[in-house]
């Protein structure tokens, strides 16, 4: 029984740390922003917000690990850019994109191995 939980933990361990985000920043003026909890809750926007101020201050990329033919792990993807948006001092994420990489397996279908989203990290003034 003993052995059973430690492969457990071990697993539990390496499936976690899959998931990862990226941040490049744009200019100079994600150096003067300060950083946020990872679960600030940074919005996700798909269009420019209009009638409000904003700056640019860089592009995050997300991934995470695909489901495989029965489920889509891009929210799980789009999760990893909010996080990194906190990270580096944003509100918000105007979405790029999102996609999936994989392969195409003998018996049909589409495997989805690794979700993929990114999307520019904005501040509101």
């Amino acid at each position: 029984m003993g052995k059973i939980a430690v492969l457990f933990v071990i697993l539990a361990v390496l499936l976690s740390g899959c998931s990862s985000h990226r941040f490049v920043p744009i200019g100079m003026a994600s150096s003067a922003i300060s950083a946020k909890p990872e679960n600030c809750g940074a919005k996700i926007l798909l269009h420019a917000p209009s009638g409000v101020e904003y700056e640019e201050i860089g592009i995050c990329y997300g991934q995470t690990p695909g489901g495989g033919m029965i489920s889509d792990k891009t929210p799980e993807a789009i999760i990893e850019l909010q996080k990194c948006a906190c990270v580096h001092g944003g509100d918000a994420i105007l979405l790029g994109g999102t996609g999936d990489a994989g392969v195409m397996p003998a018996f049909g279908g589409y495997s989805q191995q690794v979700a993929k989203a990114q999307g520019v990290v904005i501040v509101f003034k």
